[in-house]
């Protein structure tokens, strides 16, 4: 057997119990003809009160998953509540598992996927390639995904193998059945290279369902190959085989231990509880805006799974922050405040060739990093409070942004090196300069042209003594790349380039030097063998012979010029002391979050005449600011 460790040494009553259960089991579980699943769709359409349901073609496909449609029943649907007063429809029932697919974008496999977004990806021979984000039609609870046969069956099986490493139930089911329900519902794959395909996903339950199919002996792409009539004759020759078994067995006088293992194991993956949704809608308390807004079924069944998508806690850190980031600029598609287009290239899933054109954007690296900044990070307070809301946010900060917008923008460095990525992620923690909130544009820029006409005018920004809208433009296009081609790296605990990343930029983007070196950076992302450049004090390329390309040293290269050298222009006497201001309340606020991070038990409250004063300090300081300085939020 070798997945699981099997008690030999059981009495020969033990064993003739065990095989009558087989038999029995083996015996109830009846493959149902079409007529009998087609009766079923036709009665649970007519009469489920649902608010947007399934038709009766879908509803057939959704319920050949049953294992006795005869017992499906209106009244055995219940309500799910969903954030912004939204209703799943759900319908408890036994389904078979090899009738079942695992999700195709569940948030939990975006480790290591590689995306379209990114001009050095393909659509063939990219290893765990994406697939775009499902849409769904409108007037039915349905996902529709699009990609060739070969893509989705990919996404699919990288998808099972991913939940098998990480949250494998194979040893479990194998000895005691699917416990916890799934939740699945219907979908369509749209083959570019082939005729459509209609099935049902599991949406929560994947590790579970993969490990089903595991012990089967099934893959994702097997079943995805299989069309309906197949899928029913592959079931029904299971079930002849494992009611020929149940009988040699009950017949034979010796104990044939393997077989009987063997097939309780086959018989205890075959079957699941499941909720299949049959509808979705809004509730009694949705307001009127709600319910003529733009929400979706995708967007509904996203905020249904909430952090189911990112359990256990062994998944990582990445798909937690995707998650989230891909629900932020889908919360604002559902109000209206992101069009689809646009959602299209915030998402990055895909091919941006075309979307681009029609949003008036290139498709370069640097400009949809920027755009992605500039959206997440917007001072529109109506889009402030709706990104604010769905990243658990009180308000709007740099820092508090920094991990969602990168984790969207670093899928348009998906085919870089893997190293190059690690580090990159670890260091966009930080990454968001300081005035990253205020108010800027990107300017379509897709030629060379345009990119040296943005220098210039940063760099009369700067002359100016103050860095400006076109100095911001800058920093959001070089801050990914400066991190994802390995010049920018995390703060390594040297005293003397002691700094998180934003640090870096907020400096660079105020004098003459800086604006040159992010912009040579902008440049090289745009090279098909885009490697991190380095500029001397003139803004050519610098002789550093001695020291190695390496994101270890090129971060350290950057730190030294950065925050060692006086490479500022000369501010005005204004600019230098709203300088001072800025980092000295940077560096208190590191202060106070490093002393409750190292203070050891950690505080429960504060006394002493330091923080008397210190607390009253910054309350007269922000009531003074308050006076001048209107909030955002």
């Amino acid at each position: 057997m070798g997945e699981m460790e099997i008690e030999k040494d059981i009495t020969e009553g033990d064993y003739r119990d065990r095989v009558e259960v087989l038999r029995e089991r083996v015996a109830h579980l009846v493959v149902r003809d079409r007529r009998s699943v087609e009766s079923a769709a036709e009665r649970l359409v007519q009469d489920a009160d649902v608010e947007i349901g399934h038709t009766e073609e879908t509803a057939a496909e959704l319920l050949a998953t049953v294992v006795d449609p005869r017992g499906v029943r209106a009244a055995h649907i219940r309500q799910q509540r969903v954030r912004g007063n939204r209703t799943l429809h759900l319908l408890r029932t036994t389904v078979w598992t090899p009738l079942l697919l695992v999700d195709a974008t569940n948030g939990r496999f975006v480790v290591g996927q590689t995306y379209l977004s990114d001009p050095k990806v393909g659509a063939a021979g990219s290893p765990h390639l994406a697939l775009p984000a499902p849409e769904s039609p409108p007037g039915l609870p349905s996902l529709v995904y699009r990609g060739s046969r070969a893509a989705v069956a990919g996404a699919l099986d990288s998808n099972a193998a991913f939940v098998l490493r990480h949250n494998s139930w194979v040893d479990d089911i194998g000895s005691n059945g699917v416990l916890m329900p799934l939740l699945a519902g219907h979908v369509e794959f749209r083959f570019s290279d082939g005729t459509p395909r209609q099935a049902v996903g599991v949406v929560d339950g994947t590790s579970r369902t993969a490990s089903a199919h595991k012990i089967l002996g099934l893959t994702e792409s097997t079943i995805l190959t299989m069309d309906p009539t197949s899928q029913r004759r592959w079931l029904s020759k299971l079930m002849r085989d494992l009611s020929k078994v149940a009988e040699k067995l009950s017949k034979n006088e010796e104990m044939r231990l393997d077989d009987l293992f063997h097939a309780e194991r086959q018989i205890n993956a075959l079957t699941a509880e499941a909720d299949l949704i049959v509808g979705w809608g809004w509730s009694e308390q949705a307001t009127p805006q709600q319910r003529t807004g733009k929400a979706s079924y995708v967007s509904t069944l996203n905020l249904a799974l909430g952090a189911q998508n990112i359990e256990p806690k062994a998944f990582s850190e990445e798909a937690q922050r995707t998650l989230l980031a891909e629900r932020a600029v889908n919360t604002l598609a559902d109000y209206g405040l992101l069009e689809p287009d646009s959602l299209v290239f915030a998402l990055g899933r895909e091919d941006l060739t075309d979307v681009a054109k029609r949003i008036g954007l290139s498709t370069h690296r640097d400009e949809r990093c920027a755009w992605l900044i500039r959206l997440m990070t917007t001072p529109s307070k109506e889009k402030r409070r709706v990104i604010n809301e769905v990243l658990g946010a009180k308000s709007f900060s740099a820092k508090g942004r920094s991990p969602y917008v990168f984790e969207l923008a670093l899928r348009s460095f998906s085919g870089q090196d893997s190293h190059l990525l690690s580090g990159a992620r670890n260091a966009a923690v930080h990454a968001l300069w300081t005035r990253v909130g205020q108010d800027w544009d990107v300017v379509p820029r897709p030629e060379d042209e345009d990119l040296d006409q943005l220098e210039r005018d940063a760099l009369a920004e700067v002359d100016s003594g103050e860095s400006g809208p076109r100095c911001c433009e800058v920093a959001a296009r070089a801050v990914v790349p400066l991190l994802a081609l390995g010049g920018l790296g995390v703060d390594r605990g040297s005293a003397a380039y002691r700094g998180h990343a934003s640090t870096v930029v907020d400096k660079m983007i105020t004098n003459a030097w800086g604006i040159k070196q992010l912009m040579a950076t902008v440049r090289a992302s745009r090279q098909p063998q885009p490697g991190f450049p380095r500029l001397d004090e003139d803004g050519r390329t610098a002789d550093d012979s001695g020291t190695p390309n390496t994101p270890a040293a090129n971060n350290d290269w950057l730190r030294q010029r950065v925050l060692m050298k006086p490479t500022s222009t000369p501010a005005s006497e204004a600019e230098a002391a709203r300088q001072r201001m800025t980092t000295g309340l940077a560096e208190a606020r590191a202060g106070f979050d490093d002393y409750r991070e190292l203070m050891d038990p950690p505080y429960q409250s504060l006394d002493g005449d330091d923080w008397q004063m210190a607390a009253k300090s910054a309350r007269t300081l922000s009531k003074d600011l308050h006076l001048y300085v209107v909030s955002d939020d």
